[in-house]
């Protein structure tokens, strides 16, 4: 037995709002690149600092709602592989995504967690 695919349409016009914030959200990156690049170093340990407090504050969240130790894992993977780019000085674009991505993983399963223990 096939599945039959229905193939989605979108408008043309969301189409070009969506490669449009794209190529937008592009630019605005190229443009920064070179001055986040002088601030590497300011970047880097402001970036750590910030990360590891929230990996630090989902272990003690997670642990308190008795989580599963492959949940504290994943957001310690996160966590070391922000630093990881760092310290390999990696580009600044890809070292600010995985801050980012890092931080937000391990806020996300903090609040997920700590509203279990209300």
């Amino acid at each position: 037995m096939k599945a039959t695919v229905f193939p989605i349409h979108l408008p043309a016009s969301l189409i070009e709002k969506k490669s449009c914030l794209i190529q937008s959200l592009t630019n605005w990156v190229r443009t920064r690149e070179p001055i986040w690049e002088q601030n590497r170093l300011g970047i880097a340990a402001a970036g750590i600092l910030i990360q590891v407090t929230f990996a630090g504050a989902m272990i003690l969240i997670l642990g308190e709602a008795g989580a599963s130790p492959l949940i504290f894992t994943f957001g310690i993977l996160m966590a070391f592989l922000a630093d990881s780019l760092a310290f390999a000085q990696a580009p600044m674009r890809w070292l600010l995504a995985i801050f980012v991505l890092s931080s937000g993983v391990n806020l996300v399963l903090s609040i997920i967690y700590g509203l279990m223990l209300l």
